[in-house]
């Protein structure tokens, strides 16, 4: 039994050097280690990182409409010159008529609402939708077109002063009715927070976009 102690005390003494080299080699591993593997905090963001990252605030209704305005007239201005090329390829008045007025209805209301769209959707995609917009854009330049067709047909069309006014006047309700009813039935985020039950890390949110219930 002697024997067999002093020969477990000759192993562990000769033991000691391997087990301090080995145990010294795993601590200058660690840095290793550690530089190799993410922190949780770095793998989860942050509640306000998270917010930040997936909401982009929406544009002020002064400032979605001017943008808008801007890019009406325009719009405008294609589809009056394009009709009015269009209307003159052909000497049969309604074969003339019929694309001329396509033009100057559907161009115009395209263009602006896409328009309306990108800009207010820019960070936040589907906060806007496309089809009521345009359904609005389409039925005010419709009630333009048809009481200058019918009233001042003469003017409107021939005069560049009056062309401009008609181009003013159309920019301003297509994007006025388009901006409007899209900031009166936007879409805003609702935010679902689940708990962290892990220490160092924050509670997940989750941002979804919801219509707003009037």
């Amino acid at each position: 039994m002697l024997r067999f102690h002093a020969l477990f005390a000759l192993i562990t003494v000769l033991a000691l050097p391997a087990l301090a080299e080995r145990s010294a080699r795993l601590s200058g591993d660690a840095p290793l280690v550690a530089s190799l593997t993410p922190s949780a905090s770095a793998l989860v963001m942050n509640a306000d990182e998270q917010l930040a990252a997936a909401i982009t605030p929406a544009p002020s209704f002064g400032v979605h409409f001017a943008k808008t305005f801007a890019v009406g007239v325009g719009a405008s201005a294609v589809g009056v010159v394009t009709g009015n090329l269009l209307g003159r390829l052909s000497n049969n008045l309604y074969a003339a008529l019929l694309p001329a007025a396509l033009s100057n209805l559907f161009i115009g209301p395209v263009l602006t609402v896409l328009a309306a769209v990108l800009i207010g959707n820019d960070g936040a995609p589907g906060r806007y939708g496309f089809w009521g917009p345009l359904g609005v854009a389409f039925g005010l330049n419709l009630v333009q077109f048809v009481v200058v067709s019918l009233f001042f047909d003469a003017v409107a069309w021939s005069n560049p002063v009056a062309m401009l006014l008609y181009t003013l006047v159309d920019g301003l309700l297509m994007s006025g009715g388009s901006v409007g009813l899209m900031h009166l039935l936007e879409k805003r985020p609702t935010v679902t927070t689940l708990p962290s039950f892990v220490p160092g890390i924050s509670d997940t949110q989750f941002v979804s976009m919801t219509k707003v219930e009037f």
